[in-house]
């Protein structure tokens, strides 16, 4: 029951995630930055998108996957 739950909980958060890259107009707007704001929201979603990999990959499923939490914040113009 709790893994139920806890996908739910997953499903229901990657769906808000999506709709919310999904806002930004223009492609280039998801990896700038303005300000103060060092990291854009395309390199949080990567970071996000990392974790979750970590999480749910290697450490539940054993999938060997190694996360590179550097390149979460470097990588840029990755496609929606």
């Amino acid at each position: 029951m709790l893994n139920s739950i806890l996908a739910n909980f997953y499903e229901r958060d990657i769906r808000k995630l999506i709709e919310e890259v999904n806002l930004f107009r223009n492609e280039e707007d998801l990896w700038r930055t303005h300000g103060s704001v060092k990291n854009s929201g395309g390199n949080l979603v990567l970071h996000i998108i990392g974790g979750t990999n970590h999480l749910i990959g290697a450490t539940l499923a054993q999938t060997g996957y190694v996360s590179n939490r550097e390149q979460e914040f470097i990588r840029k113009g990755v496609e929606r």
